[in-house]
């Protein structure tokens, strides 16, 4: 609550300072129309939209109106389905798109003040309650955590993943139908959210392998976990299903996101981009900040993973290592190669599990942290309210 707390802190005073200025908000063409009516210091309305920016606005324009335009379905249904329901019931006293932008931000903290609850229990499980403790911390507090609270669908994947792994690791008999649930939602969530199968794969394989001796032993246990798995992939099947139906292609998301300028490319290509250009002082001075900070945070999770994934349970090691891998397996013609990947990694949760022990074995970069989150964090946040690219 606190790091929300301090998030509004600095949102309130950019509002009251920018509002109505000369070039506020920075990019009027990525803003709700509503932030652009209620642009002024005076209209208390004009706080209340403070987050209506960038991809929220797609979100809330696809609950709303469906999938009008076919640029907005690489955004994949379930967290416009999600922020449909309450959004609908809003609706009757609530006029236009406002609605949905509300029940978006109430969901996504929602959302995310369970990821911590969960977050916290197989920390404590793992390692111990102090490691615990500082892991939620460091996400709460994490420069980019913004993007769970202001209606991305960063807090909806991060809670079904960890409520996946939650169940499978209770491990009762209902549970794998709850956990195929749960990693079924996180998977029609966002593109990358197929990676939650590699978690699935791996828990039935240590459970029960060598598979006729586990089938001869306990077969309705067996078909049990087998068949639940059928919820898996069940919301992408039916997403691609839709498409099809309406626009002829089930793969539209993917034609659709390299009409956002993201290609494929060949891993960690973004990556040596972002050295090369700042190596060669190819970055353009506005883009500075961003493009170090990205490169900062896409590097974090990779140096966690190299020196502790022993540390780690085998289905965590190959989640955290196939969407690290998915996620840099992108790039875009912008001066930020990196855009957006640090917001794709910091659901990550075995890497700020990893952070977390980094933390109890390194204390000399304590303060370096207390000063440095906080500051980037309230960076974030004001680039972000007054319109320009965070991630």
């Amino acid at each position: 609550m606190i790091s929300r707390l301090f998030m509004l802190v600095i949102t309130l005073p950019v509002i009251a300072i920018a509002a109505g200025k000369h070039g506020f908000p920075f990019a009027p063409n990525l803003v709700s129309r509503e932030v652009l009516l209620h642009n002024n210091p005076l209209d208390w309305l004009g706080y209340l939209f403070a987050w209506w920016r960038w991809d929220n606005v797609f979100y809330v324009m696809i609950a709303a109106h469906g999938y009008s335009r076919v640029s907005l379905t690489v955004f994949f249904p379930i967290w416009p389905l999600v922020i449909w329901v309450p959004g609908r019931l809003l609706a009757f006293i609530v006029p236009g798109e406002i609605p949905y932008y509300l029940a978006g931000i109430l969901l996504s903290n929602l959302f995310f003040l369970g990821s911590l609850q969960l977050l916290y229990v197989l920390t404590k499980q793992m390692f111990d309650a102090a490691i615990a403790k500082t892991a939620i911390w460091l996400l709460a507090f994490f420069p980019y955590t913004i993007f769970f609270s202001a209606g991305y669908t960063e807090s909806l994947f991060l809670f079904f993943c960890l409520a996946a792994c939650y169940l499978l690791q209770r491990g009762l008999k209902r549970d794998w139908w709850l956990a195929s649930l749960c990693g079924g939602i996180a998977a029609a969530t966002r593109e990358t959210g197929a990676v939650i199968a590699i978690v699935f794969v791996v828990a039935f394989m240590q459970r029960y392998w060598p598979f006729s001796q586990r089938f001869r032993t306990n077969p309705w246990r067996f078909l049990n976990a087998l068949c639940s798995l059928i919820l898996l992939p069940l919301g992408v099947l039916l997403y691609m299903y839709y498409l099809y139906q309406t626009r002829g292609n089930p793969l539209l998301f993917l034609h659709a996101a390299i009409a956002w300028d993201r290609s494929p490319a060949i891993p960690f290509s973004a990556l040596f981009l972002a050295f090369k250009d700042l190596l060669f002082f190819a970055v353009p001075l506005d883009s500075l900040y961003n493009n170090l900070l990205d490169l900062a945070f896409t590097l974090l999770p990779l140096y966690l993973l190299i020196k502790y994934w022993r540390c780690l349970p085998l289905a965590y090691s190959l989640f955290s290592l196939a969407l690290l891998l998915y996620s840099l397996s992108t790039v875009v013609s912008t001066p930020n190669p990196l855009m957006s990947i640090p917001r794709y990694l910091m659901v990550i949760f075995p890497c700020i599990m990893l952070f977390a022990l980094e933390w109890k074995h390194k204390r000399r970069i304590h303060k370096f942290i207390y000063v440095c989150f906080p500051l980037s964090l309230a960076a974030n946040v004001t680039l972000f309210v007054i319109g320009r690219w965070v991630a």
